[in-house]
Parts: C-alpha cells; structure tokens; sequence
C-alpha cells in the first residue's frame, strides 16, 4: 500500500481563513499476487503493469499519461480503489468535481472499509456543499481508524461551520485530537477561534499562545497572510485580549504595510488599553509611509483630541473630510470636535454647509443644537434639539440637552421629564441619571429615595464620573450616613484629588465620625484648593455636557 497527501482547501471557517491537507490518498496495488509470475492470471498481470505504468507517470507529473492507464486499469477492474483514488485527484485537481466525486465514490463503494477512500468521499462531499453527507463519511472513516488527523480536521470543520456552542465544543475536542497527532499551526489557530467563539477568553489566551509559538517557526501557511492575521487580531481585540489582538495586528502591517483597515485596529487597540502614544506613532507611521486615507486622519484627529491636543485634532480631521468629503459621520465628529475645543461658531458654520447635503441628518442636527447650548443661544438650541426629535424620537442625547435646557430656566419638572424620556430610549445613559438627581435635588420637598435611587444608578453604570459620586457624598451627609458618606467622598478624591468641595464635606465627615487628625488634613487640602472652585464648577458642567456630546450613535 502507498499513500500520498494532496493539499485541498479546507471548508472556509468564518474568521479562519485556512488551506489545510484534508484528504489521505491511500493508494493500493491491484491484488495481493504470488511470487510465482506464471500462477498470475494474465488479465491480472497487465493490471498490474498498467497501474505502475500510472503511478511512474503521476509521480513524474505526466497526468495524461497516468490518467490513460488508470482508466486502463478499471476496464480490466472496475472495483479498482488504487486507479479511482487518482483518477479522483486528477479530475480534482482539474477542478472537475462532478468526475473526481465519480470516482472517490466507487473507491469507497469498492472498499467501505478503508479509512483514507470514506475520508476522501467526505472530503469531496464537503467541497461540494453536502455538508451532512460529508459528515457521515468523515464519522464512519474515524470509526475504521480513529486517528486521522485529516479525518478530524475535516469533521471538525463540519462542526464549525454548524456554529452552535455544541457543535463548537465538539469541533474543539476534534481539533484537539488531530493537533495531539499531528501539530499545525492552523489547528492551533483554529481553536484560539472557537474559544473566542465560545467566549472561553482564558482558554483563547492559551491557545492563542500556542498557535503563536507555532506561526513564529513555520512558514508558508495561510496562517502568515496578512489578511488571515488582521482576522484574527480583529476577533481578538473585539473579545478584549489587548495584547494578543496587537501582536496579530503589528504581524498584519509587517506583512502588508499598506493595509489600512489593520492600521486602524491596531490603533484601536492601543486606544482600548489607553496608550495614546502608540495610537498616534501607529497613525503617523502609517501617514509617513504614504497611507493618505480618511479613516486614518479621523482616528488620528480622535488621539489628539483624547491626548489635548485640539490644535492638532483640528487640521486631522479636515483631511479626513477632504479625503471622503460624503462622509456624515465626519461631518458630525468634527463639529463635535470644533465645540468642544471652545470653538462652537466654527461648528456651527460647518453644520450649516453640511445640513445643506444631509438635511435629514439627526446626528448633524443634534451637533448644530450642542454647538448653540454651548453658545448660550439656548432658542437657537432648542429649535435644532426639537428638529432632532421630529427626525428621531428614540434620540436621547437630544431629549437630555433640551432637560439642561429646561434646568437653566428653572423648569425642573418639565427639566426631570425630558430626562426619563431620555432614559425610557437608554436606560444606561449615567449622566442622564446625574441630572435627575440634580433637578430633583433643585426642587421642594425632594424625594430622597429616588435621587439616591438615580445617584447610584449613575455610579454604577460609570464608577469613573465624579460629579454623580459627589453628589451621592453629599445626598448621605444630609441623611447624616457618615460613614457611607466618608467612603464615597474617598472615592471621588480617589478618581480626582482636586475637588475642593469632596475635601470640604469629607472633613466634615471624618469629623462626626470622630476622626479628628483626617477631618483636619481634608480641611487643609479644601482650603488650598478653595480657590479654584468656582473654576471646578464649571469644569463639572463640562464634564457632564461633553459625556452627553459623547455618546456615540
């Protein structure tokens, strides 16, 4: 018996961009024969030459010559397994499917007991699409010889492709066996995929580790394409492995400098672990090598902005515009970006050029209507708030603005129900929640309970926003919890040390609760830092209108 292994392209996993070896050419010679040359039927020995003759002249590449005395061979024995497995390949090979199935059909027909001729009939039902008829030939192969790792990689693909947790878990403990066979890296990819498929980050982590041992000492797999390491850094980083996710993606762009949708995941992934200066070295490479592409520029102008540099972020996004001036997204980003860098006239000029191309644009109405609430215009405001709603109801950062409008002129009421409206379209808005709590806090006879009730619920969907923990600092002071109250007060000064007031209704704290040297050091820090309070008021209300302006829709 003789066997060769023809490289075929696997089942096209989603994310797996893979080729593989899915079949075993198991090869056979005609008939078992005697020693005795003159005890061989004659019919037998031409048989046998012809298939010697096919094999030298496949082996040497002559196909036609091989594929004429295979056919040879079958009219002298039809039931030939050796003479229908390459006449399979070579009608493969030809990308003729219907004649190679022909004949990997009649082998495993001939010979329902060989592995290799069940797993190539599987092999080639797969190629053609019938799935469930491919899995049964693969699952009657294993159950001849269970450990096929070609047979296995083959069902499991199957499995995959099915895409339920079961059929994912079954598809793991496969690859599992043919990688304990014979190690690949394409396994090794294969299951770092299905851990992440089946949310398994751990078990993603660990096979990632292996399957980038594996990719750093081989070559030549489909596992080293660009493409396929983009996929799978792109599948990585969505799951939340940072580091994995940049180590794909930095392999993505060694490979193929010039891919652009690499360069910008693998800034996103430097953003996602907050490291500003990589997102921006990762960009500005990329533009010095000659990527001159918007998606590029906006990010860019996106680090700037995070890092303090509006001045930079500014000119960023204008490329981005230039270079895809159709862009309502861009459009929206930059009138945001102009406002926020205390610039609001500018926005508003550029909104009106652009709600001349998207004058149905919720998004570009809404940036006109903050651009005019940062302008104090609050008519103007309204008017394009109230074009929002009429385009979208279900917009919410619309209905919040028009409640801090309604808050300014004293209508806490009016001002409380624009915000659960708000939170009726986006329950987990925490701003929102903070300026309930306040318009409530604003009213006579509050209801404690439920500004409690909207302070927590502020803190618990954003633990980094400050003014709701404030505020619940002093919600338990007036309720006289002093200890909650000191522990809050902590947290705040944890996230910002520079809120005088935290300072102020700490030391009063510490000082019910009998602490005296704490109460003492809070107070001093409090009166250091008194004078720039009223600066932190209104730092408060920016930080509350930009985590508005930042929702992304």
């Amino acid at each position: 018996m003789r066997q060769i292994k023809l490289c075929q392209p696997l089942l096209l996993l989603p994310v797996l961009a893979v080729t593989m070896c899915p079949v075993d050419r198991s090869l056979c010679r005609a008939q078992s024969v005697s020693p005795s040359a003159g005890s061989i039927p004659s019919s037998a020995r031409q048989a046998k030459q012809l298939l010697d003759d096919a094999l030298a002249a496949f082996e040497r590449g002559d196909t036609a010559s091989a594929r004429d005395s295979f056919e040879k061979v079958l009219s002298l024995n039809p039931d030939e397994v050796t003479a229908h497995t390459y006449l399979g390949i070579i009608a493969d090979r030809a990308g003729d499917l219907k004649e190679a199935e022909r004949h990997f059909s009649a082998a495993a027909k001939a010979e329902p007991r060989r592995a290799s001729a069940r797993n190539n009939y599987g092999a080639i039902l797969l190629r053609t699409g019938r799935l469930t008829l491919a899995s049964a030939e693969f699952e009657a192969s294993l159950k001849i010889d269970r450990d096929q790792p070609n047979a296995l990689v083959n069902l499991a693909q199957i499995r995959f492709a099915s895409g339920t947790p079961a059929d994912l878990r079954v598809s793991a403990e496969l690859f599992t066996r043919a990688q304990a066979i014979k190690p690949d890296v394409e396994i090794a990819r294969a299951l770092t995929v299905i851990s992440l498929r089946l949310q398994d980050y751990p078990a993603a982590a660990n096979n990632y580790r292996d399957y980038s041992a594996r990719v750093a000492g081989e070559s030549g797999t489909s596992a080293h394409t660009a493409a396929a390491r983009a996929e799978l850094g792109s599948a990585l980083f969505e799951a939340g492995l940072l580091r994995e996710a940049e180590a794909e993606l930095v392999a993505a762009i060694k490979i193929e400098p010039s891919d652009q949708g690499s360069v910008v995941r693998l800034a996103r992934v430097y953003l996602a672990a907050r490291d500003l200066p990589a997102a921006g070295r990762t960009l500005e490479l990329a533009v010095a090598r000659g990527m001159d592409a918007a998606p590029v520029y906006a990010l860019l102008a996106e680090v700037y902005e995070r890092s303090g540099h509006p001045e930079n972020a500014i000119p960023a996004m204008r490329l981005a515009i230039q270079r895809d001036p159709h862009s309502e997204k861009y459009r929206f980003d930059y009138a945001i970006l102009l406002t926020n860098a205390n610039a609001p006239t500018a926005a508003v000029i550029r909104l009106e050029e652009a709600l001349q191309s998207f004058p149905k644009s919720s998004r570009l109405w809404f940036a006109l209507g903050f651009a005019y609430f940062k302008l104090d215009k609050d008519e103007e405001s309204s008017r394009a708030l109230k074009r929002v709603i009429d385009l979208d109801p279900q917009f919410a950062p619309a209905l919040a603005y028009l409640g801090l409008i309604r808050a300014k002129g004293g209508a806490y009421v009016e001002a409380v129900s624009l915000y659960e409206n708000a939170l009726r379209v986006d329950p987990k808005l925490a701003v929102v929640h903070h300026l309930i709590a306040d318009a409530l806090l604003k009213q006579v006879d509050a209801d404690v309970a439920r500004i409690e009730t909207h302070l927590r619920r502020a803190a618990e969907l954003d633990p980094t926003f400050t003014p709701a923990r404030l505020s619940l600092g002093k919600l338990f002071m007036r309720s006289q919890r002093w200890t909650q109250a000191a522990a809050e007060l902590e947290q705040v000064i944890k996230l910002d040390p520079t809120v005088a007031e935290a300072y102020y209704q700490l030391g009063r704290a510490y000082g019910r609760l009998k602490r005296t040297a704490d109460a003492q050091a809070a107070m001093s820090t409090f009166k250091r830092l008194s004078d720039t309070q009223k600066e932190r008021d209104e730092k408060e209300l920016r930080e509350v209108v930009k985590r508005l302006s930042e929702v992304r829709f």
